[in-house]
């Protein structure tokens, strides 16, 4: 018979506390408390930066403070003036002061170049900033050499930020590090870098927006997540189901899309809890026959969701499909009895197999440490995508400004037909009932951004923005 589960190992694996064992991360939360990404994204961001550019602060370098205001001044912003001739000193002093509330604002430096985004530094716990910043790394960005020829290119428009990039100087080479994460939701990937690319090319903009449509994506990409992990074998990673959004200065009710349980926030937010228990799931069925290292190495392993495993198992014929289930069943019953979870195995398939694994490592786990798992995906859509509606709760919430930006990518630099506009929204997880849709409409039409042929929305296209 074939060993299509690798029970020996995860037998071992389970005798103590909960653990992935050879796979692969999903997520870099943590099982202990939910992570507050309200306010310290800007530090993750620096973090992200540098990994993208394969370059970290140089400690030394850094404790001179030359890039930051002293009480003496500004060494930069001198270095800088001692470049450009003056007439007479009081010239210079004035440059130099010019030059700190140009490049610094509370001590920290100005982001007027994407390559300034490597001098941002995280405040508070270091560690899990860049743990963060490793998994938006190895999730949206990977080896996509535009991206990273984008932030380390030195290039500037004009002469004062020629000088800056000149001068500033902490950084050093880092080595090269392997991926910790696993990207599972390819086409969620692949539009954010598509739309990363096209705003490098207005560089002002680029600046503004590159943080918050970083958030977006990696808001949504959990989002996600927890929907199609809770399908199963049915949840296809390839397609985006799109969740309802309001916009943040309409007034919404009960019987509003955005509020309802099945298609906004509150469904992410009951199935949150599931998220821990998934992924301790797919570590365990990724311990396979798929993954030849799971045997006989301690190589990390690739996480295959349930549908792709489920396809992969059928791929093998009827035969290999029951000896898979008669394994997972064993494994199933192991797991009850050393765990002495109750939930009864009445798997007769593959599928119904999985949601039977799940329910006992629902049961087997702390329900404080899965709830406070899945809390984070609250924090990290605050501020931003979630917006409180008091007895509505928190609902999926768009901002003016990012409905403009969200635009901006969607529409390029052709027009489109409204309708398209609205699916472009869709293909990046937003999707608005028509009440926001006639909101976005007249929005768009007062700035005249939208190009009217007849009173037909087929006939009525949205121009580019940018």
């Amino acid at each position: 018979m074939v060993q299509t589960l690798n029970r020996e190992y995860l037998s071992n694996l389970l005798k103590g506390k909960h653990d992935t064992g050879q796979a692969a991360e999903i997520l870099p939360f943590s099982s202990r408390k939910a992570k507050d990404y309200r306010e310290k994204f800007q530090g993750v961001l620096g973090e992200l930066v540098r990994m993208i550019c394969e370059l970290e602060l140089d400690s030394k370098a850094s404790k001179n403070k030359d890039i930051y205001i002293s009480e003496e001044g500004n060494p930069l912003s001198e270095q800088i003036a001692n470049n450009v001739e003056f007439h007479h000193d009081d010239d210079m002093y004035d440059f130099v002061r010019f030059m700190n509330d140009y490049l610094f604002s509370h001590k920290e430096i100005k982001p007027v170049h994407p390559f300034l985004l490597n001098y941002i530094e995280a405040d508070g716990k270091k560690n899990e900033f860049i743990k963060f910043a490793r998994f938006i790394k190895d999730i949206l960005i990977q080896d996509e050499n535009k991206i990273k020829e984008l932030f380390k290119n030195k290039e500037a428009d004009d002469v004062l930020t020629e000088l800056i990039l000149e001068k500033i100087d902490s950084l050093k080479e880092r080595k090269k590090e392997d991926p910790q994460y696993q990207p599972l939701i390819k086409s969620l990937i692949y539009q954010y870098q598509e739309d990363v690319i096209y705003l490098s090319k207005y560089k002002d903009y680029f600046l503004t927006s590159f943080p918050v449509l970083t958030q977006y994506y990696i808001f949504m990409y959990v989002c996600q997540l927890i929907i199609k992990f809770d399908q199963f074998a049915d949840g296809n990673l390839e397609e985006i189901q799109p969740l309802y959004f309001a916009l943040d200065w309409e007034s919404i009710n009960k019987r509003r899309k955005a509020a309802n349980e099945l298609e906004g926030f509150r469904m992410i937010k009951t199935k949150s809890p599931h998220l821990f228990p998934h992924v301790h799931v797919l570590s365990q069925l990724s311990h396979n026959f798929f993954n030849k290292e799971s045997f006989d190495s301690n190589k990390k392993l690739r996480v295959l969701s349930y549908s792709e495993l489920y396809r992969k198992i059928q791929e093998q014929g009827e035969e290999f499909e029951i000896q898979f289930l008669q394994q997972l069943k064993g494994w199933i019953e192991e797991y009850r009895a050393l765990k002495k979870v109750k939930a009864l195995d009445t798997s007769e398939d593959i599928p119904s197999a999985f949601q039977v694994l799940f329910n006992c490592l629902k049961e087997g786990m702390n329900n404080d440490v899965s709830e406070k798992y899945g809390k984070s995906i609250e924090d990290l859509g605050a501020n931003h995508f979630l917006k409180s509606r008091g007895s509505l709760g928190q609902i999926l919430n768009i901002k003016h400004e990012f409905l403009l930006l969200l635009t901006a990518i969607s529409v390029k630099n052709k027009r489109i037909p409204l309708n398209d506009l609205f699916l472009e929204f869709e293909k990046r997880g937003v999707a608005f009932d028509r009440y926001s849709k006639k909101e976005i409409i007249n929005l768009l039409d007062n700035l005249n951004i939208i190009d009217k042929k007849s009173d037909s929305g087929d006939s009525q296209y949205v121009k580019p923005i940018l």
